[in-house]
């Protein structure tokens, strides 16, 4: 018994290890408050047999308004069950919070985590897949497999579709109409965004110094690279997941062209990704790749004309879109009828009513196959025109394997970046640095079976 602990132990510090190195994943996970989260409980059964289950969240700000709207709906719903939602911070704040909880035996019911399958290993939480069948089950065939995939860990479905997100190219129709750019017409490949660039890079006081950068991304360079990566045909992983492949001739030369928009058409600053948003909104910056989570926020708080479309891609080749994004966990519990509340609650968060309310009042995306012919939603994308990008990115959408190690491989693809825009690596070198890390990391992890 004591070696089955332990064993819980390694693993979940190992997911732990690469949940904080995943940062935002990608995707707008969440908006740190000043305020303390509070904690919750795990769920209770009174006299008369009414359920009441504890539902940690992970989206601040308008997202999470959104959050709380669907929990507000499900229990107005229904007499049987009490959603209690609670705010827990970004992605990385819940994570260490879940640990705790798990550490201390008192999970919530219910959890919207960023990496989620992963923690299918620490033996806490009831595979999805589980659910999915029977009278009480759902028809997985309407949501998008990719989305299935996302939340697949070796081979099962642990954990359920919420809010997912992809890059997306940002760009500021104001700025392009002032250099004699179609603002209706953004770049669709990294060579267009570098000729477009050239004319959006400016001088502006003839100072000396560029006052107007052309191109920049947020920071989750990692989820950036990674898309241009698998848009030339570079895989992260392996099939066993047993090393990454990403110092391979077409990684190399995405990096390569990542570290030419700084030194040789100097397109875009060095290493200034967390800045990057604020200097969009600035009128700084003309075209930003970001997370398409933030396109209803960003249009509001912008003073200009702002545009948004599919991310970039390799001349003579398709887009890539990798998923990001947090799912829906149910955690175990002892008393059946609480883990099938649970379970109703998720499959509600995750209809296709709700999931048609979160696209329609986020950046993130529709995750039914039957949202493109929705009347309602048809109508909100005829006014809201810029989340049409995340529609046309669904056909790009790909799932990066949730292997053990993909929190360590984020971080070390952003070292990668960072050292070579830096100068202080060539991308060859940066990359095989990178490779050697997570590669130890894979090899060096402790044996978890009791």
């Amino acid at each position: 018994m004591i070696r089955r602990i332990a064993s819980l132990h390694v693993v979940i510090n190992i997911f732990l290890i690469s949940i904080v190195a995943l940062g935002l994943f990608g995707c707008g996970g969440g908006t740190p408050e000043s305020e303390e989260p509070e904690t919750s409980g795990s769920g209770s059964v009174d006299a008369d047999g009414h359920v009441t289950i504890e539902f940690w969240y992970s989206l601040g700000g308008d997202s999470g308004k959104v959050v709380e709207e669907l929990v507000k709906r499900f229990n107005e719903s229904q007499s049987e069950i009490t959603v209690n939602g609670t705010y827990q911070g970004n992605y990385g704040a819940i994570m260490a919070k879940v640990w705790g909880a798990i550490s201390a035996g008192s999970t919530p019911n219910v959890a919207q985590l960023g990496a989620a399958p992963l923690l299918g290993e620490t033996g806490t939480i009831a595979a999805v897949s589980d659910y999915m069948g029977g009278e009480s089950g759902i028809d997985a065939s309407q949501i998008k497999d990719v989305f299935w995939q996302y939340n697949t860990a070796k081979g099962t479905i642990w954990t359920m579709p919420f809010n997912n997100s992809v890059p997306v190219m940002y760009y500021n129709k104001d700025l392009f109409a002032a250099a004699g750019l179609d603002p209706e017409k953004p770049p669709k490949t990294w060579d267009e965004v570098i000729e477009y660039g050239k004319q959006l890079t400016k001088d502006t006081d003839g100072n000396g110094e560029i006052d107007q950068w052309a191109f920049n991304t947020n920071d989750d360079t990692h989820w950036f690279l990674s898309a241009m990566f698998l848009e030339n045909n570079a895989k992260i992983v392996d099939e066993a997941e047993t090393e990454v492949l990403y110092n391979s001739p077409e990684a190399v030369e995405m990096l390569t062209l990542w570290s030419d928009m700084i030194t040789t058409h100097k397109i875009m600053p060095v290493n200034q990704h967390s800045e990057a948003r604020g200097d969009f909104l600035a009128g700084k910056l003309a075209m930003l790749v970001g997370s398409s989570s933030g396109i209803l926020s960003t249009e509001r708080d912008a003073t200009f004309k702002v545009g948004v479309a599919v991310i970039p891609t390799v001349a003579g080749k398709e887009p890539v879109a990798p998923v990001g994004g947090a799912s829906l966990v149910i955690f175990k519990h002892e008393q059946e009828v609480i883990q099938n509340a649970s379970w109703e609650f998720v499959k509600y968060m995750a209809s296709e009513e709700s999931a048609l309310y979160v696209a329609m009042n986020t950046g993130y995306l529709p995750i039914y196959n039957s949202a493109r012919e929705n009347p309602d939603f048809i109508k909100y994308m005829e006014e809201h025109p810029n989340l049409n990008a995340t529609v046309l990115s669904l056909d790009y959408a790909y799932s990066i394997p949730e292997f053990s190690a993909l929190g360590t491989s984020d971080t070390e693809l952003r070292k990668a970046v960072q050292t070579v825009e830096l100068g202080q690596a060539s991308p060859q070198d940066a990359l095989n640095a990178a490779k050697m890390a997570v590669d130890k990391f894979i090899k060096e992890q402790p044996q978890t079976q009791p």
